[in-house]
């Protein structure tokens, strides 16, 4: 649960929401709709009512920020120390530290093998990757390997129209050449006519130089003819060489698609052995690999020997789960962040062992359990606290209030104070300022008391 902030869900009617945290002064207070701040007003110390009723389905929060840039007070020599004081200034400190835990509670965690872990929710707005390492979004890998693809996609199709070119100018080609040999079989047939009637008419006695001349000029003809047929049938070996190069450019087209197609399947096919999504682990991992185990829904990294959870699989700061064992039972499932856990078996803690523990979502018993064993599993979050005081802080920032360190006082506003009877300590008393003790006093050896000029010290 929150200690700075609560969340509601908008219905479209509603305005007023409760307060479950204390605050200092109503400055502190915001309200903020789809995380868009809003005007509000507040109804008492502990409602608050917004100008406009959120929608339904909105996330409204309603968070406390502590003024962490000032202190809300400030002590003064000399002045009268009242309760209302000092709770102000420990309520500022607590307010900031409960502010502390919640914003550690929902940052992304830093885990034990120095991941961060994103406890299974999206990451928004991250930038385009520019090194090798650089995460990868989903947008980017969807658009390179679809780039990659239209690519290939345009190589293959300008190889198939090339070839397809080809094929229709050598058909033509061929179609030539068989009229060109349809043409001097013709002329052939032809010459050999002539040359028959040519032989006829001299061995016919009635056969007139006028008919020999006829058949003369029908030989000249046919000559003709095949010399067209010859000429035609260059054109079309013209053809045939134009289809061959055409066809060699086909070849060479469908080629450099053929590279771009298996340059896109070599990145797809990359992508895809460092991450995987299902519910067994992939087999032959490299280090570094990625795998987010849909049957925990928990994201893995492989180590190098095997796949340990990329950062905290636990919600918070303990997660536990208790199994009644059956006969012979020895694995038991939890989830852990291995190193962060404790297992019991009927109350009593099992050495580290005892049971293997992993994987991040079962653990091994060394030997097995007895049918009714109660096996309990504790898990521990992994974080780090940040904006505290650590002993030694506070120890420097906080008097002591001992009696021997001029501590406590009685009676009603103070009436009686203590002070110790031995100076224990070197203490210089600044220039215009008086100071007064209850005698009598003695200085430890090698001890000093300094009094400045225009300082006093009296002793009563």
């Amino acid at each position: 649960m929150a200690l700075s902030f609560v969340n509601y869900t908008g219905n479209g009617s509603n305005r007023v929401f409760n307060l479950t945290f204390s605050y200092l002064q109503q400055a502190d207070v915001s309200v903020k709709v789809n995380n868009v701040a809003v005007t509000f007003t507040f109804l008492d110390s502990s409602r608050v009512q917004t100008s406009v009723a959120p929608a339904s389905g909105a996330a409204v929060t309603v968070r406390r920020t502590t003024t962490r840039t000032a202190r809300v007070v400030d002590f003064v020599d000399g002045a009268l120390l009242t309760e209302s004081a000092l709770d102000a200034d420990s309520n500022q400190l607590f307010n900031l530290s409960q502010e502390a835990f919640d914003a550690s509670a929902n940052a992304l965690p830093l885990v034990f093998d120095q991941t961060y872990d994103a406890t299974t929710k999206r990451i928004k707005n991250v930038a385009d990757p520019t090194s090798a390492q650089d995460a990868a979004t989903k947008n980017w890998v969807e658009t390179a390997s679809t780039s990659q693809v239209g690519i290939a996609t345009t190589k293959a199709s300008e190889a198939s129209s090339s070839a397809t070119a080809a094929a229709n100018s050598a058909t033509a080609s061929a179609n030539s050449a068989s009229g060109a040999a349809s043409s001097t079989t013709a002329a052939a047939n032809s010459a050999t006519a002539s040359a028959n009637s040519a032989t006829a008419a001299l061995a016919s006695k009635n056969t007139s130089a006028a008919q020999a001349s006829i058949s003369t000029t029908k030989a000249g003809q046919a000559a003709s003819s095949a010399t067209a047929a010859a000429n035609s049938i260059t054109a079309s070996a013209n053809s045939a060489t134009a289809a061959a190069s055409s066809a060699s450019t086909a070849t060479t087209k469908a080629s450099e698609a053929s590279t771009s197609a298996n340059n896109a399947a070599s990145s797809l096919a990359s992508f895809t052995g460092q991450y995987v999504s299902s519910s067994s682990a992939p087999a032959s991992p490299s280090t570094g690999d990625l795998w987010f185990d849909t049957g925990s829904s928990t994201m893995k990294v492989y180590n190098g020997s095997a796949f340990a959870n990329a950062g905290s699989s636990v919600n918070g700061v303990e997660n536990a789960v208790q199994h009644t064992a059956t006969a012979g039972q020895t694995s038991f499932s939890a989830t852990y962040d291995a190193g962060h856990l404790q297992v019991f078996l009927n109350g009593i803690r099992l050495d580290t062992a005892d049971y293997t523990a992993t994987n991040g979502n079962a653990v091994v018993l060394a030997i097995a359990a007895s049918v009714g064993d109660v096996v309990f599993i504790q898990g521990f979050g992994t974080f780090s606290l940040a904006d505290h005081y650590t002993k030694t802080v506070a120890d420097g920032r906080f008097k002591a209030i001992g009696a021997l360190e001029g501590g406590p006082s009685l009676g009603t506003n103070s009436i009686l104070r203590y002070n110790a009877n031995t100076i224990n300590e070197n203490i210089s008393v600044s220039s215009g300022l008086n100071a007064f003790s209850a005698g009598p006093i003695t200085i430890a050896n090698n001890k000093t008391v300094t009094i400045a000029n225009n300082a006093t010290w009296s002793i009563i």
